[in-house]
């Protein structure tokens, strides 16, 4: 590689690590910008000659770390979250607490048709949300208070860059990047699924005309009792989307998350269902008599043991599949975008 394709490429390199960090309509514009920034700097340091690493180095220097300079451009305010984390921590946010708002308003509106509706179901919304808005803000403010720099945690070593080492890590190629979208979705259906798990566990089942309404597959009581559980499973899903979102792309790091995450939770559902007595475990009479069948043999006895069979059976193998995509991808894809 020529100087000139070297020094081309290594600000490609700084422009992809702000771009990361640039929230807004205005960022292509912003990206221009800096680009031009860096040009100007370079033909005033150099003075009509040919830039050299160590020109580079001192632009870069000067600039300061990529996410400094991305956040001089962001009207980002700094609350519990400081500047680095906190365009990540907005947009989480929205997502998690619309996503919960939006679920407990069509729970209401289901209950208003189908009947059951009470005033009380109000407070699940706020409930609800304030659950939400706590995991996520605990996350980002525990990063916050341990001081873990962004780029510690997701580049590496970045301030080697200011050490006279060039240590910025290449555009990595589209099979390697993460779309934005794939982490806001896993947040979403996350959270639509923790909403109906904690607030509202009844629609878990069936309505049976005639049979005193809805009749949950779960025991409700029992759900309500747990709740702190759940949310700690839902826990571990926003911190490997968040760590998703922020990493952008299959690396070494986020194989590691993703993997010990996805044990966590699937421990922790393991245990809360092999713990609680969570199956309503009047559901087979109450379905027999609502499909007006007078009995079925086995179904009463095995309830239990063929439901929670099924249900982890189908969460582990959905998580192995997932684990399993993960390392694949790493280890095709990211490991090749990581070389320095």
């Amino acid at each position: 590689m020529d100087n000139q394709q070297f020094i081309k490429d290594q600000i490609d390199r700084y422009l992809y690590q702000v771009s990361r960090y640039l929230s807004g309509r205005n960022k292509d514009d912003i990206e221009k910008e800096i680009r031009s920034l860096i040009d100007d700097m370079l033909d005033a340091r150099c003075q009509g000659r040919e830039p050299a690493k160590e020109d580079l180095e001192a632009v870069f220097a000067e600039l300061g770390r990529p996410s400094e300079l991305a956040a001089k451009y962001n009207d980002s305010k700094r609350y519990l979250v400081g500047p680095d984390l906190f365009p990540i921590y907005i947009n989480v946010l929205k997502v998690v607490v619309g996503v919960i708002i939006g679920a407990s308003v069509i729970s209401n509106l289901i209950s208003i048709v189908t009947g059951t509706f009470s005033w009380m179901n109000f407070g699940s919304i706020f409930g609800a949300a304030l659950s939400a808005f706590a995991v996520v803000t605990i996350i980002f403010a525990l990063i916050e208070w341990k001081g873990i720099s962004v780029d510690d945690i997701f580049e590496g070593k970045m301030d080697e860059i200011f050490d006279g080492k060039m240590k910025l890590p290449p555009v990595p190629e589209k099979k390697a990047r993460i779309p934005k979208s794939e982490p806001i979705v896993g947040l979403i259906f996350s959270g639509i699924f923790v909403f109906l798990f904690v607030f509202a566990p009844q629609y878990f089942g069936f309505w049976a005309s005639g049979n005193g309404g809805y009749v949950s597959v779960f025991d409700i009581a029992v759900i309500k009792s747990i709740t702190g559980l759940f949310l700690m499973c839902f826990a571990t899903t926003v911190i490997k989307e968040i760590f998703k979102l922020i990493e952008g792309r299959f690396t070494i790091r986020f194989m590691i998350v993703t993997i010990l995450c996805n044990v966590a939770s699937v421990i922790l559902i393991v245990y809360i269902f092999r713990t609680y007595p969570i199956w309503n475990q009047n559901f087979p009479s109450q379905f027999l008599t609502a499909a007006n069948i007078t009995d079925f043999p086995g179904l009463q006895a095995n309830w239990t043991f063929l439901t929670e069979t099924l249900f982890l059976g189908i969460l582990i193998f959905g998580t192995a599949v997932e684990t399993l995509s993960c390392i694949v991808k790493t280890l095709v894809y990211g490991i090749r975008s990581q070389e320095y």
